[in-house]
């Protein structure tokens, strides 16, 4: 029996890596003269396929927020490589089909909900025509008025 090649492209694609990283570290510099190196990860390989589940376990410092700050772009790695959905560590494109809600999450006070989602879509590269489709969405989602989110000078889609 021979599997049509549409499926084989498939089959070779589930095989791929949701995750993977080869050998990752991540060195800061630390200090006033910044002469001190910390080293918060050190030679970490991982690889996770399509279907597992995988939880990061350990104490404090040991690099577990460090590696999703890797992994979604937000830290650029001191050494080693890694992948996600198959693409570079930071690529835009894997970026835009990832959602990341940090421990401590930081809202500026100054903008409004409109605002901070045109500013958040922005830092992922989100295609203005998506956003002005998503923006409208999420505040419905959320109860927030349309016509109250946004500032006076700010545009309204």
């Amino acid at each position: 029996m021979s599997i049509p090649q549409d499926s084989e492209s498939v089959l070779a694609s589930e095989q791929q890596p949701i995750i993977q990283t080869l050998n990752l570290q991540k060195n800061y510099r630390t200090g006033f003269w910044l002469n001190k190196v910390v080293t918060s990860l050190q030679d970490f390989s991982l690889q996770v396929m399509p279907g597992e589940t995988f939880g990061l376990l350990g104490p404090n410092g040991a690099g577990k927020t460090t590696l999703l700050k890797l992994l979604l772009g937000i830290a650029k790695p001191t050494a080693g490589r890694g992948f996600v959905l198959g693409k570079p560590l930071g690529d835009g494109a894997a970026k835009q089909q990832l959602g990341y809600l940090p421990e401590n999450p930081y809202f500026y006070d100054y903008l409004t909900g409109w605002e901070f989602l045109t500013f958040a879509a922005g830092l992922f590269q989100i295609p203005n025509q998506v956003q002005r489709r998503r923006i409208p969405a999420l505040l419905d989602l959320v109860g927030l008025d349309r016509k109250a989110a946004p500032k006076t000078n700010a545009p309204l889609f």
